[in-house]
């Protein structure tokens, strides 16, 4: 599915509702110092930045997105004189959309944008590994040592999220930006973490996820020096969890 990272510098923004409505997978982006993380996680297909009008941190923002990734990059404003255009462009951007644009228009640009760019050399692996773990994106399906573990929606997305950056701390409002859409209470992560932490444990006899305090999560590789048999008493007195919900 494509996806579209939705950089919003505006209150007013409504661009991603408007593309989500259109079935796209829309991630956003609200403080600058969350655009990188953003396009390290969503890994889209075409980046939209929102805002008023492109003032210096705006272009800035637009070059650093440049040069992390090779999508188009559309600039959504209300007021661009003809010097910002120019500084936009150089900056990155690949289309202009000045307001007042209508939903229906917007959504076409956006599909002309994707049409014209081929969509990024399909790096992304359907397959994750990190030692003996395996996920299948497309099968929907994770194996610890080549044996099935059944795993909820939530857990599974949240498993995908940790191994696509394993060896480093995810942190906790990244994986419920991702995973839910939005900021929220983390107790449910929480839990959820903790139930798949326990699953992969049962299965591996190691306990492949650690928990960084007051930042994150982090999917430990082989080559970490955390990742340690857990004792026997430990791995016997481990329950078998339901994969319901």
């Amino acid at each position: 599915m494509t996806r579209i990272l939705v950089i919003e510098r505006r209150d007013s923004a409504r661009a991603g509702g408007v593309l989500a409505q259109e079935g796209f997978v829309v991630f956003t982006a609200l403080h600058p110092s969350e655009t990188t993380t953003a396009i390290s996680a969503s890994r889209p297909n075409l980046v939209l930045l929102e805002t008023t009008a492109p003032h210096s941190t705006d272009l800035e923002l637009c070059t650093i997105a440049r040069a992390m990734i090779d999508v188009p990059i559309v600039l959504l404003a209300h007021t661009c004189s003809e010097r910002d255009a120019i500084a936009a462009f150089a900056a990155g951007v690949d289309m202009l959309v000045r307001e007042p644009v209508g939903d229906h228009e917007l959504v076409a640009r956006v599909r002309a944008q994707l049409r014209r760019s081929p969509r990024p050399a399909e790096t992304e692996r359907d397959v994750l590994v990190v030692g003996p773990v395996a996920l299948d994106r497309a099968k929907r399906e994770l194996l610890v040592c080549g044996e099935v573990v059944r795993l909820p929606r939530r857990e599974f997305d949240i498993a995908e999220l940790l191994m696509r950056h394993a060896g480093r701390v995810v942190p906790r409002s990244e994986i419920v930006r991702e995973i839910w859409g939005s900021l929220r209470d983390t107790k449910s992560l929480d839990v959820q973490v903790g139930r798949l932490r326990m699953r992969l444990a049962v299965a591996e006899g190691r306990r492949r996820i650690v928990t960084v305090r007051g930042i994150g999560y982090r999917m430990l590789t082989d080559d970490d020096s955390e990742l340690e048999p857990l004792p026997a008493p430990a791995f016997a007195a481990m329950p078998v969890l339901p994969t319901g919900g």
